[in-house]
C-alpha cells in the first residue's frame, strides 16, 4: 500500500523481553536502483533487565516501479546485523522477499557468542525446571559458549488512513554447545534444548500515527507478543502492552531523523513473571543511500 512501511526497531536481544518491537514510518513510492540503509538501535529494559546496541547495514532492491499501492512496496532486500548485551555478541545475516507490499518473507542465520554472565548458557536438566532469577542465581554454572538459530519470518501489513495493523511470526530453530541438556537462552527468555529446539515468536502491532508535519510523526497503540517452545508449552510467555514512537522529522540527540520508542506490557502467560509489568525504551536511527 502507498506510503506503508513497517521498520523492525531490531530489539531481539538477550534479557529484552519486548522481543520484536515495531515502529511505523511513511514509504515513499518505489525509486529505481538498489538503496543502501545503515540503522543503530540501543535498547533498555526491566523485567527482565537488559542493555543491547544493534547495529545493521542492509540493501534493498525494488521489483516494481508502479504506484499502485500493492506493489509500490516490493522488493528484495538482504542485510547483515551485529548485537551486542552484557551477555552476548551475535552476529547474523538475512534475505528478504517482498512481493507485495503488504508481504515480507525474511530468512536468516545468527551464530552467537555467550559471555557466561547473566546466566547465560546455564545448563538445565528438563523443561521443568525453575529458571526464574533467583533459580539461576541459587544454580549457577553459566558459562562461556555458542549458540544459533536459523528462522523464517513472515510478516502482514496493513494501512487504513492513520491506522496501521503488523502481525509478523519468527519460525525458529535453535542449536548450542551448552553442556545440556537444556540451556537457558536469555534473548528468548526461556529453556531450550542444547542437542536442537524449535520455538515460535509472534508480534501483533495496531497502532494510531499522528502526522506532525516537518516535525515527524508521532504514533501509539497497543502490541501483543508470545513466545511457544513446541515441547514446552508450560513454558508459554504470553505479553499484552501499550507503546509509543515517535519520528523525529529532523536532526535530534546529534541524530539525523531519530526514533523513539517506549512500550510497557502485561504478562498474561509466563513461568515465574505472570501477572508482572515490563517495560523498554529504544532509542534509534537509520542513514540511507
Amino acid at each position: 500500500m502507498k506510503n506503508l512501511a513497517i521498520a523492525a526497531f531490531a530489539v531481539l536481544g538477550a534479557s529484552l523481553p519486548v522481543g520484536n518491537v515495531l515502529a511505523v514510518e511513511d514509504e515513499a513510492p518505489a525509486e529505481p536502483g538498489r538503496r543502501r540503509e545503515l540503522s543503530e538501535t540501543l535498547a533498555a529494559s526491566v523485567n527482565n533487565l537488559g542493555l543491547q546496541n544493534v547495529l545493521e547495514l542492509s540493501w534493498r532492491q525494488p521489483l516494481s516501479a508502479s504506484r499502485n499501492p500493492l506493489l509500490s512496496g516490493a522488493h528484495t532486500a538482504f542485510g547483515v546485523s551485529h548485537t551486542l548485551t552484557p551477555s552476548y555478541t551475535r552476529v547474523g545475516a538475512w534475505a528478504e522477499l517482498s512481493p507485495l507490499s503488504v508481504l515480507d518473507l525474511r530468512v536468516g542465520v545468527e551464530p552467537t557468542v555467550y559471555f557466561g554472565t547473566f546466566h547465560s548458557l546455564m545448563s538445565f536438566d528438563s523443561y521443568g525446571d525453575s529458571f526464574t532469577n533467583d533459580a539461576r542465581d541459587q544454580r549457577g554454572g553459566a558459562g562461556f559458549g555458542t549458540a544459533g538459530r536459523v528462522y523464517v519470518s513472515p510478516s502482514l501489513k496493513m494501512k487504513a488512513g492513520p491506522v496501521v495493523a503488523v502481525a509478523s511470526a519468527d519460525f525458529e530453530w535453535w542449536k548450542s554447545r551448552a553442556r545440556g541438556p537444556l540451556f537457558y537462552e536469555p534473548a528468548r527468555d526461556t529453556l531450550l534444548k542444547a542437542s536442537g529446539d524449535q520455538l515460535l515468536n509472534t508480534s501483533s502491532v495496531l497502532l494510531y500515527q499522528y502526522d506532525l508535519g516537518p516535525r515527524g510523526q508521532l504514533a501509539a497503540g497497543l502490541i501483543h507478543q508470545l513466545t511457544y517452545v513446541y515441547a514446552a508449552p508450560a513454558n508459554q510467555i504470553q505479553r499484552l502492552g501499550v507503546l509509543v514512537a515517535r519520528q523525529f522529522g529532523a536532526k535530534r540527540f546529534g541524530l539525523s531523523h531519530p526514533r523513539l520508542l517506549a512500550t510497557v506490557a502485561y504478562y498474561l502467560d509466563d513461568p515465574s513473571k505472570k501477572h508482572k509489568v515490563s517495560a523498554a525504551v529504544a532509542l534509534g536511527f537509520k542513514s540511507t543511500r
